[in-house]
């Protein structure tokens, strides 16, 4: 009997977040940061085969998902996160 692998890559995923935050300002260098792991994403010059994430596709669609994460809270760019417990905050002033 044969045993069929499946594969789920979070990255293809749409996971709606719970909450968003604004990262206008920000959204250049946390690409910069990622580049920083250049033998995982994607670098021009590299000699090594093309992986799911190390595509440039991939790399466009960081920014591209940070713009319409943005779009929806009136930003430039927002980053989307997912929580496992109840969002606490000291004052209905800390959600603006």
């Amino acid at each position: 009997m044969e045993t069929k692998v499946v594969y789920h890559y979070i990255q293809w995923k749409t996971i709606e977040p719970d909450f968003v935050v604004d990262i206008t300002g920000y959204n250049e260098k946390k690409v910069e940061s990622i580049l920083a792991y250049s033998s995982q994403f994607y670098n021009p010059n590299s000699d090594e085969p093309e992986t799911l994430i190390a595509s440039k596709n991939f790399l466009e669609s960081l920014s591209y998902r940070a713009q319409d994460l943005g779009r929806l809270i009136g930003t430039d760019f927002a980053e989307g996160f997912t929580v496992e417990r109840y969002l606490a905050v000291n004052s209905l002033g800390d959600l603006l």
